[in-house]
């Protein structure tokens, strides 16, 4: 990463000498320009006095910025980087300290233990609304963070040429939105109609309560900034050079890449237990039932739902219910959809396992050509015996023949199927080497043209040499 930085900066000063010298004037050299690099990563900066006072002459005074140092640039990214960790980490704690108070709410409210009214209610879900405070602090001092993290890769001076309009005040008024989801204190309802078609007031911390789940997208985030792609300075340069980002799409593919089932084994374990939850919530705060307000049928319908069964035995009675469920099958759809693409690229044979496999196949498929080849010929002898002999049994005549087609058919059967075998066997890697090989076919012919028309210069220049002697021989004996 450090050579990449000197390495653009000493462009952007190459640059910036050769416009002065078009445009004629004197260059005063940077100040901030490392010269010797030291083992310890930090430079040395050195200051040129040239105070020259004279009235003919003027310089021009090059501003220089703080970016220009790459000792600066390079321990003030490493600076925000740690920062970042502890904003993360600040994130991820008071999100899942705020989950965990509402989730002791709702099941001391389940078990009638507390209402919506008591103290201890009111105590925990103020508790909820004092880390949302600051869980929404540690948000922008997340994004803040980013911002000059930008700032300091890029070399900018002002903010805002690090933000783009519209799309970055629209990420973190989003993210904002998310997190500032909670149970408010006291006892909010609100007027509603069931499926039923009755009239009745129901209490909003239900669906506060499963929105408030959506904070899980913050375990990405703390993935992230923990992950070894993120702290390797290796990773970091190659991802700086190829202008590739290292964020949770980059780390969810190398997952997936790397350990496939164990990430979907825990995603659908995480969906089963979520959405098993916030069913049993809808269903307990919106149509109190003894049968759908049971964590374990909730848990088999979510099940049901999300393999796309529906036994139909239990189903939701509540709007809430049935909006869980409806996410509940398209997080199944998408689960089944990863889960296909990784068998199947579990399932397919290797390179080398292909290769064996096809040797295999084409020395059992020559033993059988050859078998049916050599039932070819005895049968053929067979029936030129029987000819010859002038017998007139037809039923072994045509016993005969109908196994010598039969041969003759398993032959070219052999056959063909030997040439599919070697068509499917041709990959990538196959066409990859046949064009290198053909590009130094070509380049050596190339090479062999080039020394033939060299040899050919030379005996041309032979030739020219010794018609140039005979005219002299020629000349000296016309002479005399």
């Amino acid at each position: 990463m450090e050579k990449y930085l000197d390495t653009r900066l000493r462009i952007r000063e190459l640059v910036r000498s050769a416009i002065n010298r078009m445009s004629g004037n004197t260059v005063v050299e940077d100040p901030g320009i490392p010269l010797v690099s030291r083992g310890n990563g930090k430079y040395s900066k050195y200051m040129e006095d040239d105070t020259q006072s004279s009235s003919t002459t003027t310089t021009t005074n090059v501003m220089t910025s703080k970016f220009d140092n790459i000792s600066y640039r390079l321990s003030r990214r490493k600076q925000l980087l740690r920062y970042r960790t502890i904003v993360v980490n600040f994130e991820f704690s008071f999100a899942l300290l705020g989950i965990v108070l509402m989730l002791i709410e709702t099941e001391l409210f389940f078990q009638g233990v507390i209402s919506k009214s008591s103290v201890a209610s009111i105590v925990l879900k103020s508790c909820i609304t004092l880390s949302t405070v600051f869980l929404l602090i540690a948000v922008v001092g997340y994004h803040v963070t980013g911002i000059q993290l930008c700032m300091t890769d890029n070399s900018l001076e002002d903010w805002r040429l690090a933000v783009t309009f519209p799309w970055t005040y629209l990420k973190i008024l989003l993210e904002l939105c998310v997190c500032i989801i909670h149970p408010i204190p006291g006892n909010i309802t609100i007027s509603a109609v069931d499926p039923d078609g009755k009239p009745k007031e129901v209490s909003i911390d239900a669906i506060l309560s499963i929105l408030m789940l959506l904070r899980v997208y913050l375990i990405s985030k703390f993935m992230v900034v923990h992950s070894k792609l993120l702290t390797s300075t290796a990773t970091q340069s190659l991802g700086a050079l190829n202008k590739v980002k290292i964020n949770s799409t980059f780390v969810f593919k190398a997952l997936m890449s790397s350990m496939p089932g164990t990430i979907l084994i825990v995603i659908m374990l995480a969906i089963l237990v979520v959405n098993s939850w916030a069913m049993r919530t809808c269903e307990a705060y919106y149509h109190p039932d003894p049968k759908n307000s049971d964590f374990f049928n909730d848990m088999w319908m979510i099940a049901i739902t999300f393999l796309t069964v529906g036994y139909g035995d239990i189903y939701p009675n509540s709007y809430c219910g049935r909006f869980v469920s409806v996410a509940t099958g398209l997080m199944g759809v998408g689960t089944t959809a990863l889960l296909v693409a990784v068998l199947a690229q579990k399932l397919e044979q290797s390179r080398a396992e292909k290769y064996v496999h096809n040797f295999v196949t084409r020395a059992q498929l020559d033993k059988e050509r050859k078998i049916a080849a050599a039932d070819t010929i005895k049968y053929v002898l067979q029936l030129w015996r029987m000819k010859k002999n002038n017998e007139n049994n037809s039923r072994k005549r045509i016993r005969l023949h109908g196994k010598l087609l039969q041969a003759i058919a398993a032959m070219k059967e052999a056959k063909n199927e030997k040439a599919s075998i070697g068509e499917t066997a041709i990959g990538f890697i196959e066409i990859a080497k046949s064009v290198n090989d053909i590009v130094d076919v070509s380049e050596s012919l190339q090479e062999s043209q080039s020394e033939l028309k060299m040899k050919m210069t030379e005996i041309d220049s032979t030739i020219k040499d010794l018609q140039t002697k005979m005219d002299a021989i020629y000349t000296a004996v016309v002479r005399r």
